[in-house]
């Protein structure tokens, strides 16, 4: 599927799409910062796009993806920032 091909708000599967793209977003926050890298938004909607198996062949594709990524970003530092907290600074890492 491509990104542009997603589901989009008031869509039944909208809040499951988009959990799954804050998951995945919040998983690339934590690997990167255990690693000590950072990511642009590009590099981020790149990432949750290989992660999620999305299509970004296109520009549209690419920007609609995007802005969710962004809008998505502080919600994901959010949940980083919780689990470091919880966990003493330990991380659980996704290994896909």
């Amino acid at each position: 599927m491509n990104a542009s091909e997603a589901p989009v708000f008031g869509e039944p599967n909208w809040n499951r799409y988009r959990t799954r793209v804050a998951e995945m977003l919040t998983d690339v926050e934590a690997d990167m910062q255990q690693r000590g890298y950072g990511l642009s938004l590009e590099g981020l909607t790149l990432e949750v796009a290989e992660r999620l198996s999305l299509g970004v062949a296109t520009l549209e594709d690419f920007q609609v993806l995007e802005a969710l990524v962004k809008a998505l970003r502080p919600v994901a530092r959010e949940a980083v920032r919780t689990i470091r907290e919880q966990q003493g600074g330990q991380f659980a890492l996704l290994l896909l």
